[in-house]
């Protein structure tokens, strides 16, 4: 579905943030991205059904106390972070064993050649001296797929939006936004079933129109961009 690959992992992360930093990108004296939390699935793409789950804190070094604001953003608490939280590297090397070789998905905007997650996790291995286990090709925005069906996504938890769905897990809780995109997939998907179910059923009326003929060629022109998507 959609040219992915059979099994993917989509992942999400939080970071370390304070008031005003994504404004200034994270400029300010001391400001730096350090992981908190990385949340992911694992999803085989005909259906988009959820196979596993990874869901990880880790402790900050560089800034170990974590502002109000990020525990306003992601109600997740300096005690859980003590208490449940990992040092970044075991993190990351459970999350490569999480991962195998499959490609990894991440949602950021379209078009700007950046993946934030990915940056973030390449800027931790860069502060902590930890070597990044990933090529970096094996990375992908999850989101080029709701833009090239016309979908505006805002944020990744808040994906069922765009579908008219209510949300179902607070979003800025990284496993929670991995899973507001699949709900997400699920619903393009839907969309475009029933969308192929709709076409041919308009092709095959336009052929009793003698002047049906222009529409039906532009209506199986679409119904193979579909066919070739939900492959």
């Amino acid at each position: 579905m959609f040219g992915l690959p059979k099994e993917v992992v989509i992942y999400d992360i939080e970071c370390t943030t304070w008031e005003g930093a994504a404004a200034r990108d994270w400029s300010g004296q001391g400001e730096h991205r350090e992981l908190v939390q990385l949340g992911a699935a694992l999803v085989e793409t005909d259906h988009f059904a959820e196979k596993a789950a990874f869901s990880m804190l880790a402790k900050p070094r560089i800034n170990p106390v974590l502002s109000d604001y990020f525990i306003n953003l992601t109600h997740i608490t300096q005690k859980q972070v003590n208490e449940r939280g990992f040092d970044f590297a075991e993190v990351l090397k459970l999350f490569k064993l999480f991962c195998k070789e499959r490609d990894l998905y991440t949602f950021d905007k379209v078009n700007t050649g950046r993946l934030f997650d990915l940056d973030v996790l390449i800027e931790n291995c860069d502060l902590y001296g930890t070597e990044f286990p990933f090529k970096p090709g094996r990375f992908h925005n999850i989101n080029e797929i709701f833009h090239r069906h016309g979908v505006t996504v805002k944020q990744s938890g808040a994906t069922p939006e765009a579908f008219g769905l209510k949300i179902p897990a607070r979003p800025h809780n990284a496993l929670n936004d991995v899973r507001g995109l699949i709900v997400g997939l699920r619903a393009l998907r839907s969309k475009l079933l029933d969308k192929k179910i709709d076409l041919n059923m308009d092709i095959g009326l336009a052929h009793f129109d003698p002047k049906g003929e222009d529409d039906a060629r532009h209506m199986t022109k679409e119904l193979g961009d579909i066919e070739r998507e939900i492959q």
